[in-house]
Order: structure tokens, then sequence, then C-alpha cells
């Protein structure tokens, strides 16, 4: 019958195992404990389906072990493993997440998801890659030291608040999790203090007893081999050990296998082997290291005082340190998080940003409510990142973010960023993910989100091309426009229509945004008008074709005219419009002129003035001075003509007065008129021209006939036109002598 059983047992599967009915488990990923005695398996909650580890112990491991008390001695072990795990709560210790399940074949519980244990990371390191690789077993530095603080920290709550001393501290018993982080587990030779002592008595190892049932000899500190006396710094040998089997290629200082005097051997040349790895480790670890493996227990340092090592504050050790804490802090918390990760990004290594800090934000952007307080480090990586590492890693994970459902905060914040982002996209990124993303934020029915949107359509405006404005860009402020009543959305969005000109082709402005503004300028919102006005004003500043006077005259100038006596407008907004209205005359003469209408346009005038016909707006007229003004007395007194007779008799008061004289001639002889006289007060006076020096003067009794009172006293007008040259003097001698002859 027994040896049925034996057959029976050893036909017999772990499927049986009540854990299969709670996880769904997966294959094989690493092992741990002594001895490798735990499997563990990647699996999935069945209730929750959430991600978990599942440990399995097959019983039938034990079978080599000839004796039953053996083999049920190590099922014991590990079952008080599995119960103060379960008690424990630490970030740093394993997490369990299903109690201990058993039956006749196997052991099993559920953890925390790990991606294996510390001795599987060592075991799959190639010791053929490079140096600086092999100084940390493949793991990148900032990791190891980022882990050996977390396992220092899982010491001290073990050594502090359980009261526990663990008494196997090697690299099978730490667990690496999928994001990282490094956790104490395997507690099966773990002893409580009693009494408040700070050590028990125990067994030293010994090769009467089977391997899986004692602690690692490689690990176990000197005084428990020579006194069998452990205390809390027994732990910290074996952790000094296992920091040294790190930078020493994932081999033991020593290597005792199995035989407690080669252990003691190689206690003794424990320092000088030391001595060969030193030079691989952080010189901050060197002499704390050194401590710790110390036979003597009284130079070993604590966990609390080895912890105060300052590579520990190192900002990217503590950026990690965070990182893998995030889960257990609060959304309050997390924030606080997220601004150290920020300040700490550009010391971060490429390697540490990309493998550990871009999952852990991407993780924090799928949950609405985490993903605003995931952004700052986000931008803050895509500022720091090269071009090749923002195209591979980070511009994917921007991508994602653009698709997740986030609050107004965080959408108005990303918004406010786009400068930083599209300053490392590529125009084609820019115009395929960037663009789509405002352009669907300016449907928003938040205000904040719209202004936000149109102030990041700006931003991008470089890398729009004529197509992507007239299919996306255009319909969608337009539509928007249309259908928003907030007066401050529309007032945005033709703020940015009239910065968006600068790079629009002249025919999309003709024939997408001109009729636009048209159909908008009869809005009863004088802002909104005024707004209009202002595009209408760059536009005639451009001074280009777009604005033609076709246009002008039949569509511009008349949606615009009705507010003119609108008493909505103030006098300021009236007077800018009545500016625009009048560039806008303007524009429409010069081009009429240029066309060559400015011809006819002068001889219907004179037309006009040869007919006789009056028209009140010409100040010029046939019969009128060289001044302008016109000298007949039935003229209009206007103001225009005030303005200038007081100019004119201004310029004629300045002038030095002319002094009279007499106009009778000189008795005897040819007359002559002399103005100025030859001797007297005004001999020292530069004399005047005379009328001798222009000769004789000769009486023309055509030219003295006395005009009517309409006509000018000196004839001015009629001798331009009958003589091409006389004398100022000369009319002026004619009429004298026309006055003596008559008495």
């Amino acid at each position: 019958m027994e040896v049925l059983s034996l057959i029976k047992s050893s036909l017999g599967s772990e499927d049986s195992n009540p854990i299969h009915r709670l996880y769904r488990v997966g294959q094989q990923v690493g092992v741990c404990g002594q001895e490798n005695v735990w499997r563990i398996h990647e699996a999935e909650s069945i209730e929750e389906e959430k991600g978990a580890s599942v440990f399995i112990f097959n019983k039938k491991v034990a079978n080599k072990l000839h004796k039953p008390r053996r083999r049920e001695q190590v099922s014991e072990i590990l079952r008080h493993d599995v119960t103060l795990l379960n008690k424990m709560s630490n970030a740093s210790v394993l997490t369990v997440s299903s109690s201990l399940q058993e039956d006749r074949e196997s052991l099993a519980f559920a953890a925390e998801p790990v991606a294996g244990s510390l001795a599987n990371y060592l075991e799959k390191f190639d010791r053929s890659c490079t140096e600086l690789s092999k100084t940390t077993c493949g793991l990148m530095e900032h990791e190891v030291q980022c882990g050996i603080y977390q396992i220092t920290e899982a010491l001290m709550y073990v050594h502090g608040v359980e009261r526990v001393i663990h008494r196997n501290v090697n690299p099978a018993s730490i667990l690496i999790t999928q994001s990282g982080r490094w956790k104490l587990a395997c507690f099966g030779f773990a002893e409580k203090t009693q009494d408040g002592r700070e050590s028990f008595a125990c067994k030293a190892w010994s090769p009467k007893a089977s391997k899986m049932a004692q602690p690692d000899l490689n690990y176990i500190a000197p005084e428990i081999q020579t006194t069998e006396v452990c205390t809390y710094v027994s732990d910290m040998f074996s952790f000094g050990m296992l920091i040294c089997t790190i930078y020493n290629n994932g081999y033991s200082l020593i290597d005792a296998q199995y035989n407690p005097s080669t252990y003691l051997r190689q206690l003794d040349t424990l320092t000088q082997k030391f001595g060969d790895i030193a030079r691989a480790m952080p010189p901050a670890l060197v002499d704390p290291v050194e401590k710790m493996i110390n036979r003597d227990i009284r130079y070993r340092p604590t966990a609390q005082l080895f912890s105060l090592l300052k590579m520990f504050h190192d900002p990217t050790v503590t950026t990690l340190q965070q990182l893998d804490n995030l889960h257990l802090k609060s959304p309050s918390d997390k924030s606080q998080v997220f601004s150290i990760i920020t300040q700490n990004i550009p010391l971060l290594p490429k390697a540490i940003r990309c493998s550990r800090l871009l999952p852990s934000l991407h993780q924090e952007c799928t949950s609405r409510d985490s993903v605003a307080t995931a952004l700052p480090p986000l931008v803050s990586l895509v500022q720091h990142s090269s071009s090749e590492e923002f195209s591979q890693h980070v511009f994917p994970e921007i991508t994602f973010v653009f698709n997740c459902s986030m609050s107004e905060q965080g959408t108005v914040y990303l918004l406010n960023k786009i400068d930083v982002i599209a300053s490392k996209c590529t125009s084609n990124q820019v115009r395929t993910d960037v663009i789509p993303f405002i352009l669907k934020h300016i449907k928003s029915e938040s205000y904040k989100i719209q202004e936000a949107a149109l102030n990041a359509l700006l931003v991008v405006k470089d890398c729009l091309d004529d197509a992507l404005l007239r299919s996306n860009v255009l319909p969608c402020t337009k539509g928007q426009f249309q259908q928003t009543v907030d007066v401050k959305i529309k007032l945005i969005i033709l703020s940015c229509i009239k910065h968006l000109l600068s790079i629009m082709n002249p025919f999309t402005i003709r024939d997408d945004v001109l009729p636009f503004l048209v159909d908008i300028a009869n809005s009863h919102d004088a802002s909104v008008v005024m707004a209009v006005v202002g595009i209408y004003r760059h536009l005639l500043n451009k001074r280009d074709a777009v604005l033609t006077k076709v246009f002008l005259a039949r569509s511009g100038m008349p949606s615009l005219l009705p507010h003119v006596v609108d008493p909505d407008f103030s006098a300021d907004q009236f007077c800018v419009m009545m500016d625009v209205l009048y560039e806008m005359l303007g524009l429409i003469d010069q081009h009429r002129r240029s066309n060559g209408t400015s011809s006819s346009a002068s001889s219907f005038k004179r037309e006009r003035l040869a007919s006789g016909g009056s028209d009140k707006n010409l100040l010029f007229v046939a019969n009128s001075s060289s001044t302008g003004i016109q000298k007949s007395r039935t003229a209009p007194n206007s103001p225009e003509l005030s303005k200038i007779k007081e100019r004119e008799t201004l310029s004629v008061t300045n002038k030095e007065p002319l002094r009279r004289f007499s106009l009778v001639p000189p008795g005897g002889g040819t007359p002559a008129i002399n103005l100025t006289p030859d001797d007297g007060v005004y001999a020292d006076r530069n004399r005047r021209p005379s009328l001798q020096n222009m000769g004789h003067y000769n009486h023309d009794s055509e030219r003295c006939e006395r005009k009517s009172s309409t006509g000018s006293l000196f004839n001015f007008s009629d001798s331009r036109h009958s003589s091409p040259r006389r004398g100022s003097f000369q009319a002026l001698g004619d009429t004298v002598m026309q006055l003596f002859s008559g008495k």
C-alpha cells in the first residue's frame, strides 16, 4: 500500500492546490528561498483581474531527504515564512495578497507582482559585459544604490518595529518587483527577540542537517558559527556580504561549499578579498561595508546608522525611492512627490528616466484623478530629453496622454505647455498629433480650455500649411464662433484669426476670411464689431491685393456703415471705425486713379467751370487771384476762405511797409517815375530800380481804357493773356498818366 501511495503522490499535479481557484497561474519567472525552494510564477487574480505572483513549493522536492521528519521540517519553515510575511506591513517587505494554501502535494501563496529574486538577476548577468556593467551585475548603478537603501529600510523596520532578526539575508531572499523595487522576503529562519533582549542563542550551521533547513553558510555571521549567538548586527554582516556579492560579479567573498571548516578558513582571508573588490564599489560604500563585515560586532553599524549615508540622499536615489513608494501615497502626497521629481529630472541619467520614470508616469496618467499631477514631471522630461530620447521614448507617452481623459486643470496645463512639446516635435508630428489635440479642445465647453487651446494654436502656427488651415483650422474656429454665446471666446477667436493672417494665402483670406467677416459684422455687440474693424485695419496696413475696391464698395463698407449711427459705440470706437472707413475710401480712390481715371475727373471739373456751373465744394474759380481766394463779391463766405484770408493778411502785415511818394510827374521833359529819392533821409538806403532804367514811357491809348467795376483795377488778368511780358510798374505809370491827361 505504501508503494502505491508513493506512486500516486508522484503522479499528483500541482494544479490541485487551492491557489488555482483564486489565480490564473502562468509561467515561471524565477526562484527564491533557501536552495531555491520557492518557484515564482506570474499570475492574475480571477476575481479582480489584477496582476500578482504565485509562490509554489512542491513537496516532492524534499523527497530526497531520507528522513520523513526532515521533509516535514522544510514545510514547517516555509509555513513560518508566510506567517511572518502576513504580519508585516512595510513598503520594503514583500506584500502578501493571499495567505498560504496547502494540499498534500504543495504549498502556495500569492504576493505582489515580482520579476524574480536578486539571485536570478546575478545568475542571468552576462559577465562578458563592459567593466561598468560588471560593477553592478547588469543593474544600473543608481538602481543598485536605491535597492541597497530599500533593504536597509526593511532591516530598520524588522529590527526596530517587529523586533525580529532575519538570520538569512542573501541574494535569494531579496525579491525585485516589476517596477524595480527591492523587497525583503524569505523569513523562514527569522526569530523574534524576547524580553527586550537584542540577542538569543541559535545553532551553528551543521552538515548533519538538511541544507534546505538551514541558512546559507556563505552569508552567516561569524558569531553564529563560532559562539552560536545571534544579534541584530548579525543581519548587518549578512547584508554587507550581500553588497560585496553585487560588486563582485555575483560571487560571494566566501565560498564554503557547505563545509564549516572551509568557511572558517576563508573568514580569515575576508579582509584581503574585500580589498580586491573595494575599487569596484562607490567610494561612499567602502568604509561602511568594511565595518559591516568585520568579525568584531562592535564595529558594525546598525541599519539605522547605515541609512544615514550621504549616498542614499542623492537626487537620483531619492527619485527612485519616491517612485517605488508612489502607489502607497495619497493624491496630495503624490503631488508633493511629483514636485520633487520634477526638480530632479535634469540630474537623472537617461536610463533611469526611460526605464523607471516613464512607466510610473504612464501608470499615473491612466487615472483621471492623478493625470494632472503627473503632467509637470512629464513636461520637464520632454524639456530635458535629447532628440533621440524624445522620439523613441517620450513622444509615445505624450501621444498617450493626448488621448487620456483629463480634468480641466490638467488640460489647461498641457495646452499652456504646447510650446515645450512642439519645440521637440518634428513638423509632421505637430501636424499629425499636436494640432488635432488643440483643435479638439477648441470645441470644449470650458472657457479656460478654449482660451488655452486658441493660444496654443498660435504657438504652432508656423507648422500650419494652407491646406490644413482651409480644411481643419478655419472651419473649426469659425464653427466655434457661431456656436458659442460667450463674447470673450468670440473675441479670442477673432484675435486668433487676426494673428493667423500672416501665414495665410491671399486666396484663403479672400475666400474664407473676408466672407466670414462680412457675416459677423452685423453683430449687436460693439466689441465684436470693433474686433472685425481691427482685422480690416490689419489687412489695410498690409497693402496687398486682398482688399479689392469691389469688395470694399459692395461688402466691406456696407457691412460697417450701419454701425456709424449706432449709439452703443463710444466716441473712441466711432473715431476708429471712421478712420478705417476713410482708409477704405482712400484705397478705392487709389485703385480708381491707378486705372487712369484722374485725367477724366480733371476735364469734368474744367467743363463745369466753363459752363458757369457752381459747386460749393470748389474753392478755385477762373476769376481768382494767385492765392486761390475767390474775388467775386458773391462768393460764399466759407470757413476755408476765412482761414486763407487770415493767413494772407498775416503775411502782408509781417512784411516791411513801403514808403509812399508823390505821383506828380516832374516838370518838363519826358515824364518818369522815381520811387526812391536821390537824397534826403533815405539817401543811405539801396536805390530801387526806377522806370528810367526800363526806357522812355510810351502812351498806349488802347490799353488805357477804363475797366468796369467788375474787373481788376490794374487789369492783371487781361494783361496776362495779351502781353507776353510787362513790367509791374509800367501799368502803374499808365494809370497815373491817364489821370493827369484827364485834367
